[in-house]
């Protein structure tokens, strides 16, 4: 019966809806009368804004992996690549779906929200059981802007509600004034909420939950992209905001096996039941077990991964870095152990048998089982996905939490907001926490300057792989003109008759970039609606 109000909620809740459906009262419908005098609809009412705000992470994320190079898609969907082909425009923004562009369902839930804190206070509930809810949907709110202002810039902070008849003329407001407002928020939902939720309570939001937010929207803020005169001041708060929650989490001994459970790292996650499944197995499975091998690693993301002495494999000319012990007839041994954690490559054992990626392998375009699916990269998606459930064929769908902040991102959102305040012992101290986790046990950095720089982007593009950063990272970062502009390579794998492999590079996406890509463009229908008051982005127009 919970269910089937969750999606009745659901249904009724969206942008649109609500005044169209509260206008009566009829005896099949839920009345906005009856969900704001009971506490158990209003708890369903939270948990829709739940499941808009947070969606099943896998999906949004690599949607968002497409437009970097992490990932690249056997689909060849002309709307993954409207970034990296150049072709991104306000008129066509919106094929890129709620995943990339959220700016529709994020004013939706906005709406929602804003419709409960004009309600909660008449529900006839304890006031303590009121204020938990209110830090939720005040934490929700607060992650939606963010999640916007990282996407477009500066936009409209929607604080009261429009009916059907208003007027929509809304300009946008700076992206300073909506990180202040986002702060504040986020402030006032720590006072609410208690520190962690545990037991049925876990998966809900949390004061540390919004602490994380914190940190991440100030590192955000504090970025060349957001803060191009490079104001300390910036800087020092975000490196304040991460602090507070150092030392109250540890790093999960087991860098793999972090993805797939409940662990101390975790700060706040999305988690899924038997009856609320995702079908991860299925979309990135390989095709050999009848997966869809939807999300290929590339090897772009591959070169990058550190051998297992903290060298890299190749020199920045691109050749190979011999002192490394960088072997290109054996690319996969004595690599830093996230890359076997998170990539199934040629020769990778998993589910009793080995990856075969070679041309007419098992799992390559080439073999006898659903060849269609097979990775043009020659990698799978390893990281996030249960061994013991097959693609396909299953009653047991896999449940592993969907992990939106953890641990290692507060220290290393720590480590770069100290290193560009010129503390770079503690810069050092802190990644290498990340790195000597065990079952990782990577060599200690020890660079300084702006090679010391270049190892904090670079443990965050490892160590977040997949997670959804690294798109917001380069463009925080504003080197994204560098790194977007580099093809997207696969690798072609031969097998010799003796067993010998040869591997040779193939290009399967020719990039481009243009600086207008470091925001998205605001949908054209969403200029059109609010009658020209907002402004669109640079080079969009």
């Amino acid at each position: 019966m919970k269910n089937k109000w969750i999606a009745i909620l659901i249904a009724l809740f969206t942008l649109g809806a609500c005044s169209d459906i509260f206008e009566a009262a009829p005896q099949d419908k839920i009345s906005e009368n009856d969900v704001w005098n009971n506490e158990t609809l209003v708890r369903l009412y939270i948990n829709a804004c739940y499941s808009s705000a947070f969606e099943q992470g896998l999906f949004r994320n690599t949607q968002i992996g497409h437009a970097t190079d992490e990932l690249h898609s056997i689909k060849g969907s002309v709307y993954y690549y409207y970034i990296t082909q150049g072709i991104l425009t306000a008129d066509n923004v919106g094929n890129l779906n709620n995943y990339m562009n959220n700016w529709e369902d994020a004013y939706a839930t906005i709406r929602d929200i804003n419709i409960f804190f004009s309600k909660i206070e008449s529900v006839p509930m304890a006031d303590s059981d009121k204020d938990e809810m209110k830090g939720e949907m005040t934490f929700i709110q607060a992650f939606l802007y963010s999640q916007l202002i990282s996407r477009y810039g500066g936009v409209p902070l929607i604080k009261d509600l429009f009916e059907l008849n208003d007027e929509y003329s809304i300009p946008r407001d700076s992206y300073d004034d909506c990180v202040a407002f986002i702060v504040e928020e986020i402030d006032k939902s720590i006072g609410w909420l208690p520190a962690r939720q545990e037991g049925d309570k876990q998966g809900r939001v949390s004061a540390d939950a919004a602490r994380a937010l914190k940190a991440r929207v100030l590192l955000y803020a504090a970025s060349p992209l957001n803060n191009p005169s490079n104001d300390m001041a910036k800087w020092q708060e975000a490196a304040d905001a991460a602090q507070v929650l150092i030392g109250d989490y540890e790093l999960h001994n087991d860098y793999q096996q972090l993805f797939l459970e409940h662990s101390g790292e975790v700060i706040f996650a999305r988690y899924f039941t038997q009856a609320y499944e995702m079908e991860l197995s299925k979309q990135v499975g390989r095709n050999g077990d009848n997966g869809w091998g939807s999300d290929s690693p590339t090897q772009n993301l591959v070169s990058n991964y550190e051998m297992s002495n903290g060298q890299f494999p190749y020199l920045p000319d691109g050749s190979v870095n011999t002192s490394s012990g960088f072997d290109p007839a054996n690319p996969y041994e004595n690599r830093d152990p996230r890359f076997n954690a998170s990539i199934l490559h040629d020769g990778s054992m998993w589910m009793g048998r080995e990856t075969e990626t070679f041309v007419g392998g098992m799992d390559s375009r080439t073999g006898p089982i659903a060849s269609w699916n097979g990775s043009k990269t020659s990698y799978f998606l390893k990281k996030f996905v249960p061994e013991d459930i097959p693609p396909i064929g299953s009653t047991v769908y896999p449940t592993p939490p969907w992990i939106m902040f953890r641990y290692a991102e507060i220290l290393l959102n720590y480590a770069e907001a100290k290193f560009m305040l010129g503390d770079e012992d503690e810069v050092r101290k802190y990644v290498n926490m990340v790195r000597a986790r065990s079952g990782v046990d990577m060599p200690s950095i020890t660079e300084t300057g702006d090679d010391l720089k270049q190892r904090i982007r670079h443990e965050r593009r490892i160590e977040f792989v997949f997670e959804g950063h690294r798109y917001f990272d380069v463009r925080r970062w504003k080197i994204a003109n560098e790194t977007e502009t580099k093809d997207i390579i696969g690798v072609n794998i031969e097998k010799e008759t003796d067993g010998a492999k040869t591997y040779s590079l193939k290009t399967l996406i020719t990039r481009t970039w243009d600086d207008k890509f470091y925001l998205l463009p605001i949908p054209r229908v969403e200029i059109d609606r609010s009658l020209n008051s907002l402004e669109q982005n640079p080079g969009y127009n």
